[in-house]
């Protein structure tokens, strides 16, 4: 009831004017009372002084009044309502209007009243009657040697003061409630604004940011109302612009394809973005949850918890669990030299890991597949300088280092092929016709087939169309493909070429009845240097570089290249888009 400003101010009121009334009340019930005293005190002296003149001709004897005179005096007591009482000095009451028998009657020497007139010439009291049930009032004046006291009822007096009071207490409610409707209507209509203040703050921090105060007066509060508009309209034009950096830091940090997370203080993610997530393979909800909930690896965790507890930087490689490779870098989020959280940064290295095994690989492949002729041709050489007089045998052996130096320069032509394939940015496209082709690359290894009596079959039909290529790559990509199956193939054997068409678009099969693949071997078929079986590749005089060119021309022109195998042959599909 009184949390409100306007009930408070209400009851102070209330209580406020209640206290004015009460004290102003008692302050005129007082004054009324000595007032109303004053003036029977007035009448009772009046009285005493006439009965003064009247004794004072000598009608009261020491012992008591003549009949008549009794008559008179109690006659002017009656029409004063009065009680009339004539005492000596030594308090023997002498005559009284309200007693016949004296005798009854105490020593009024020591009565209040009596004492004052005998002292001063005049007294008074007021005492409660036991007979009467009321006050009276007592008036006592000394004439000569006697002291004539009258007396008289406050009843009338009292019941004024009564009724005055009543007026009081009527009139005092009457103005405290006409003062609270007054205060009520006033109080609603000074914080009917603070009303409106106040709700527009509780919905404002609802979430209600439209709302706004309206028809505000033009005064103190209608200023502060105007003064909140602004903050509003301010707090929301910086919202705004929050949200709206918000946004493009969301954007920025999903954009970038290293992994980005934040962890507070509490071990809490704060931001992770998808590259995060997509490294570390996680697929549960991850904001608001503990780090070690969601990040496996004990190795990468204690590692964070370090650079958490330390507040201190870190820089290191991590292989993760989904056989990725990542940098990772932790660095801390200090404000006030307080550690409140870190940064990591994945970047992931797994390709130019992968590439600095390739590389490594391709340089020991490379030296060894150049030391091996180079060796053989020193041995051949070195035996003919040893046997000059025996030409058959120079012969021989000069047709036989002939063989490895053109091995040799296969390797290098096959090299610089590969090597113009992978760095050139951008090959010219052009319409190329498959079929065609083809029976280009069939016709420069068709003696290579016949030497080894190879049956070269092909059905082209369904590919002797126009397709956007590059002729160059093309040619590279079925040459080494059909020259691949013949000098994988076994005598007599079969090397069968088939053009067709399907919905994706056209499909190339070059099927041999060779040795074969092993289904381990597959997946390493198109790496540099691989070679299933090294000893026939040598012999057939491949390079190992053939079906890598193979690969990268076709990824060049947006074709994919196959490879199966069912253990008594191989067959490579090309899917032209």
């Amino acid at each position: 009831m009184f949390n409100t400003i306007g009930n408070k101010i209400i009851v102070s009121v209330a209580v406020l004017i209640a206290a004015l009334i009460g004290a102003l009340s008692l302050y005129v019930d007082a004054r009324a009372r000595d007032n109303h005293l004053h003036m029977v005190r007035r009448v009772m002296a009046e009285k005493a002084d006439l009965l003064g003149l009247f004794l004072s001709d000598g009608r009261l004897n020491r012992s008591a009044l003549s009949r008549a005179d009794a008559a008179l005096m109690t006659d002017i007591a009656r029409i004063g309502d009065m009680r009339i009482t004539v005492i000596a000095r030594d308090g023997r009451v002498l005559a009284d209007t309200e007693v016949a028998d004296l005798s009854t009657l105490d020593n009024h020497r020591y009565r209040a009243e009596v004492m004052g007139a005998l002292e001063t010439g005049s007294g008074e009291s007021v005492r409660y009657s036991d007979t009467l049930k009321a006050n009276i009032m007592y008036y006592a004046e000394l004439h000569h040697d006697l002291v004539v006291r009258v007396a008289k009822p406050l009843a009338d007096a009292e019941a004024s003061l009564a009724r005055l009071r009543r007026a009081i207490v009527v009139a005092g409610l009457s103005a405290i409630l006409l003062t609270v409707a007054g205060a009520f209507v006033l109080v609603r209509r000074v914080t009917r604004p603070v009303r409106e203040t106040i709700a527009f703050a509780e919905r404002f921090s609802a979430g209600d940011f439209s709302h706004r105060i309206l028809n505000y007066n033009d005064d103190e509060i209608g200023t502060l109302q105007k003064a909140l508009n602004r903050m509003a309209d301010t707090i929301i034009e910086k919202m705004n612009g929050l949200i709206l950096e918000q946004k493009k830091l969301q954007v920025t940090i999903e954009s970038i394809t290293d992994g980005i997370a934040v962890i507070d203080h509490s071990k809490r993610v704060l931001i992770a973005n998808r590259a995060f997530l997509s490294l570390l393979d996680i697929r549960a909800a991850v904001f608001g949850r503990a780090y070690y909930e969601v990040v496996r690896g004990s190795s990468f965790n204690a590692k964070i918890e370090y650079s958490l507890a330390r507040g201190v930087e870190a820089r290191f490689i991590e292989a993760l669990a989904s056989g990725r490779y990542c940098e990772v870098f932790i660095s801390p989020i200090t404000e006030e030299k307080a550690v409140q959280g870190i940064l990591i940064v994945l970047h992931d290295i797994t390709e130019k890991r992968h590439l600095e095994e390739l590389k490594t690989d391709l340089v020991g492949n490379l030296s060894h597949e150049l030391k091996t002729p180079i060796a053989i041709l020193r041995g051949y050489l070195e035996t003919v300088s040893e046997h000059l007089n025996n030409p058959a045998l120079c012969r021989e052996l000069v047709d036989k280092a002939l063989t490895n130096v053109d091995r040799q320069s296969s390797i290098v032509s096959d090299m610089v092929k590969l090597n113009m394939i992978e760095t050139l940015p951008e090959l010219p496209m052009e319409e190329v016709n498959p079929a065609r082709i083809i029976e280009g690359c069939v016709e420069i290894l068709q003696p290579k087939a016949g030497d080894r009596n190879i049956a070269l079959a092909r059905s082209l039909a369904d590919v002797d169309v126009t397709v956007r290529g590059n002729r160059f790559l093309a040619e590279e990509v079925f040459f080494n493909i059909i020259d691949n199956a013949i000098n994988y193939n076994v005598p007599d054997g079969a090397v069968r070429i088939l053009g067709l068409r399907d919905q994706a678009g056209l499909v190339v099969t070059v099927a041999d009845t060779g040795i074969g693949i092993p289904a381990e071997s597959l997946p390493r078929l198109f790496e540099r240097f691989y070679r299933v079986d090294k000893s026939r590749s040598r012999a057939t005089g491949g390079t190992g570089l053939g079906l890598s060119i193979v690969k990268h021309a076709a990824e060049i022109m947006g074709w994919r290249v196959e490879a199966s195998s069912d253990g008594t042959g191989t067959t490579f599909t090309v899917r032209i888009a």
